[in-house]
């Protein structure tokens, strides 16, 4: 009797092991979407890129990193820097954007900046 009692257990730690792992792997691969706005601090000539940086962006985990998909259709992929938080550069209009994402935290974040006027947006997942 205590065979079968212990190989139920087994086969119950089993079952929810796997669904466990279910639930993770289709997490991962979840698309995020962010809005992302203007910080309060943003210089005035920043706002050149407001319309096209304000509208959805698709932020997808992978297997290996993510991908970033823009409204206007570019995508990018995304490295992980550490767990959970992943990077990548933007070109629009010949200006570069650093893009980081935060997944490790609640709410998920999307940052996007641009170092060399010192632009920022910023956007949590809803």
């Amino acid at each position: 009797m205590r065979a079968i009692t212990k190989v139920l257990a087994i086969a119950t730690l089993a079952a929810s092991l796997a669904g466990i792992l279910s639930i993770q792997a289709n997490a991962q691969n979840t698309p995020i979407e962010f809005r992302v706005v203007p910080t309060d601090r943003n210089p005035w000539s920043c706002r050149q890129w407001d319309a096209e940086l304000s509208r959805v962006h698709t932020f997808t985990p992978t297997a290996d990193g993510a991908t970033l998909r823009t409204a206007g259709g570019i995508t990018r992929n995304m490295t992980r820097t550490s767990p959970n938080v992943f990077t990548t550069t933007l070109a629009l209009g010949g200006t570069n954007f650093n893009v980081t994402a935060d997944t490790s935290k609640s709410p998920k974040a999307l940052d996007v900046s641009e170092p060399r006027i010192g632009c920022r947006w910023s956007a949590v997942a809803p």
